[in-house]
């Protein structure tokens, strides 16, 4: 009995695979794979904005559309979820990609690096 060929994820069909850096981070590396929590405490202010953004348009877009069969409501709060739930996904993609290095960063090395960060003048 011989093992399998490990799968090939650049040749695959789809040119699309799990952890295939396809590539190279163009700013300094806060963390290499982040987890959950570290990518949520470092979301930015305008990622919070954009998710209460789209949280409010999609209540108004619901009610709107709610309105025509007097569910306004139930319409409002499915269009607050779903856009807000879509807010949320691209506002922990954007700061996941800034701690790995893809976009920039100057915010994160500053306060996630100590070494990096200037010493404090003492008076």
């Amino acid at each position: 009995m011989t093992w399998p060929e490990p799968p090939n994820y650049y040749n695959h069909r789809f040119q699309h695979g799990y952890k295939v850096v396809l590539q190279q981070p163009q700013y300094p590396v806060v963390h290499a794979d982040p987890g959950f929590m570290q990518v949520a405490s470092n979301m930015r202010t305008s990622s919070w904005a954009m998710v209460g953004g789209l949280m409010l348009f999609g209540a108004a877009a619901g009610y709107y559309t709610g309105s025509k069969s007097h569910w306004q409501r139930p319409a409002m709060y499915f269009g607050m979820g779903v856009l807000g739930k879509t807010g949320m996904a691209w506002g922990l993609t954007d700061s996941a990609y800034r701690l790995m290095g893809y976009k920039e960063n100057s915010i994160e090395v500053a306060n996630n690096i100590p070494g990096q960060m200037k010493p404090e003048a003492y008076a």
